[in-house]
């Protein structure tokens, strides 16, 4: 762990303005905390003297201000009052207009693999009158103090006699401090919860034991403080979400002016050109392999390794390495390859080729696909040529540790196109597939929850999966289950600028009057094209429902957005039932490179640490919103849009973006074990979590 740095350090700069700059920056919630041991007394003075707007505040040091203000009991019962509105979870973020309601509670135990406020130590947060932010930061500035996280509330609370001596020092008697404790101690209640749901209070139903309740998500200040502190330390990538009145929504919105960060993350979905791969590669002179995979800094990295180059000291850990490096060789290899293998695809479905075959590329594309195995020796060379050309990867090309390894990489490639066919596998009793193909989502949130933006919320899926369940179980007459779903985003375009509300308050009630907006709550919006998978199970004995009916219970919504299948001119047939899963598969193992399948990852993340490690390593790992952990026990309360009702904490989780060059190399056992996902209800948890 990194030693915090001391408040000693900046205590040293000369210079009053910069100084009281650094101070405000490093007593915020968005960095790392100091350490003030030795220091109790400065980080009071400067404690107080935050109170004041910062124009009237010549030096954050200055200890006769500090005095004035502690003595001023006016002043001083200001920034105790406001310690009634802290939380844990700030239920005014994001829409501001949420009043009189704040929330303190703890989920008990952290879930395995997934990120929420138990990973951290509780930290407290303001949220209520804006014209009261300043005097609220005296008592919620956190700091290191003895080798423990803490801030003046709790120092005053647990009556540390250090501390006791240093409020004695500004003037400040016993019994004073005592009445403060006092007070402080009735305001900062263990556990609060709203008696009632406000109107500007986001609900979602979930279901539960037969029926619904209502859950309301409520942010964590510690993980949402969290996120800023890797943000502000570029541990992460985040993109900026705005609000106009910042001190209306919270302490740590105000600190940052209103920007607050978000983990940014957008799926690998590339660029797809409008024509076949076919058609834009007779109209083109460029290669059918993708040689940007071989300019890959990873990909050179892997080479090194297997060249023998920065080998580690003991033998067990070079062959581990090694293994490492040729296993994510040939996962770079079929990328490389992917264009080629598009290629033959769309010419088996067409047309037969009667012409002599000379060239390279011509074996490939032509050659009876048990013979494809044939083309390995130039195939290993024409890589090495292609590899000889980079600039920096040219050391490599021809190289005698890598050579061999590179061609039985290439050999395995070849074989497996060659005998790719799976073994037919019938689906379980009363069990088909629906493979739904093409849909079109405008205007999806990519918030995946207040902390991650990029993919969609996996909620939004199993929202889906469930509205589903319900249409077709109406529209079927009979009961039936939609078991598991899998998730292919084929295009992604994120949407640029803000979204106007409409129209929804009158200026005056008593008199005709022009309709005004209501406050912008920033989002993140786009457009994407998908598949998806999903296992239906029917009534015993009940035959496959009529097409038709199938398509009509789809529903219209995902992730906010609106959901439509595509236009006939595209494709007519856009939902398809499949009684086996080789059948299946063989569909979808030919969809193209540029999109990527959302994986559950089974590891997952225990620290926010262990997450900025794995998203810069792992390419293919992304953080998203998998769910939420309940505050409380659902329970009747007023303005609920369901008998009962829930405070809940939206948590982190991550998945990994499969490209379907690898997700086909892998097989169908490996794709109907890995990449099908479920809503759960268990442990105190609401999770979509990977389905079997």
């Amino acid at each position: 762990m990194v030693k915090p740095m001391h408040l000693s350090e900046l205590l040293q700069v000369q210079d009053i303005g910069e100084r009281n700059q650094l101070l405000r920056k490093t007593l915020a919630a968005y960095t790392d905390v100091v350490d003030v041991t030795g220091c109790e007394l400065q980080l009071l003075i400067i404690a107080i003297n935050l109170t004041l707007p910062k124009k009237d505040v010549d030096d954050l040091l200055d200890r006769a201000l500090a005095r004035l203000l502690l003595k001023n009991q006016e002043h001083l019962q200001h920034c105790v009052d406001e310690v009634q509105w802290f939380h844990s979870h700030n239920v005014k973020y994001p829409d501001s207009r949420v009043k009189e309601q704040r929330i303190i509670a703890q989920v008990k135990k952290p879930v395995d693999g997934v990120l929420s406020s138990p990973n951290l130590p509780q930290a407290f947060g303001w949220s209520h009158n804006s014209s009261q932010v300043n005097p609220a930061k005296f008592f919620a500035v956190r700091f290191n103090w003895q080798n423990r996280e803490t801030s003046l509330l709790e120092v005053v609370l647990d009556n540390v006699a250090e501390w006791q001596a240093v409020f004695s020092t500004l003037g400040m008697t016993r019994k004073q401090l005592s009445d403060v404790r006092a007070t402080l101690s009735d305001h900062h209640a263990s556990n609060q919860l709203p008696s009632e749901v406000s109107d500007y209070s986001k609900q979602i139903r979930v279901p539960y034991l037969g029926d619904y309740y209502a859950l309301t998500p409520v942010i964590s200040h510690s993980v949402q403080a969290q996120i800023q502190k890797m943000a502000f330390n570029r541990k992460v990538r985040t993109a900026n979400i705005e609000h106009s009145h910042p001190a209306n929504v919270g302490s740590l919105v105000a600190s940052l002016g209103g920007n607050i960060r978000v983990l940014n993350y957008q799926p690998n979905v590339t660029q797809k050109t409008s024509e076949s791969f076919a058609e834009y590669r007779y109209g083109s002179t460029k290669s059918v392999f993708d040689h940007s995979v071989i300019k890959d800094k990873r990909f050179l990295q892997a080479l090194s390794r297997i060249a023998g180059e920065r080998s580690a000291p003991m033998l067990r850990q070079r062959r581990q390495l090694r293994v490492s490096a040729l296993r994510f060789v040939r996962k770079q290899l079929a990328l490389w390859l992917a264009p080629m293998m598009e290629w033959r695809d769309s010419i088996e479905a067409n047309a037969l080729h009667s012409r002599p075959i000379e060239t390279l590329e011509e074996q490939l594309l032509y050659l009876p696909i048990d013979n494809l195995p044939d083309a390995l020796s130039d195939l290993n060379a024409h890589f090495h040529q292609a590899l000889q050309y980079h600039r920096l990867g040219g050391r490599y090309a021809f190289h005698p540790e890598i050579i061999h390894p590179i061609k039985q990489q290439l050999k395995w490639l070849l074989n497996y196109i060659a005998n790719q066919e799976d073994p037919a596998v019938e689906c379980q009793s009363n069990c088909v597939f629906l493979h739904l193909q093409q849909l079109k989502v405008h205007d999806a949130s990519l918030l995946s929850n207040p902390y991650v933006s990029g993919i969609p919320s996996l909620t939004a899926l199993g929202g889906l999966m469930h509205n589903y369940q319900r249409k077709l179980c109406a529209l079927l007459g009979s009961e039936c289950s939609i078991k598991r779903g899998a998730w292919f985003i084929a295009q992604y375009h994120r949407q640029a600028g803000k979204k106007l509300p409409e129209p929804d308050k009158v200026r005056y009630r008593k008199k005709a009057s022009n309709v005004q907006h209501p406050g912008i709550v920033d989002g993140v919006y786009g457009d994407l094209t998908m598949d998806l998978v999903l296992e239906l199970q029917l009534p015993e004995s009940a035959s496959i429902p009529d097409l038709m009916l199938l398509q009509a219970a789809f529903p219209s919504r995902f992730a906010g957005g609106t959901l439509h299948p595509p236009s006939l001119f595209e494709l007519t047939n856009w939902l398809s039932v499949y009684p086996t899963q080789s059948e299946l598969f063989s569909v979808l193992s030919r969809l193209p490179r540029s999109g990527c399948w959302i994986y559950p990852d089974d590891k997952g993340a225990n620290s926010f640490e262990e997450l900025a490690v794995r998203l810069d390593s792992e390419l293919d790992l992304k953080p998203i919103g998998l769910g939420f952990l309940p505050l409380e026990k659902p329970q009747v309360r007023a303005g609920s849009v369901a008998p009962f009702h829930c405070y809940a904490e939206p948590c982190i989780g991550v998945i990994r973006c499969m490209n379907p060059i690898n997700v086909r190399l892998s097989g169908s056992k490996q794709f109907y074990q890995s990449a099908f996902w479920h809503f759960d209800i268990a442990n105190n948890a609401m999770l979509m979590k990977k389905a079997i």
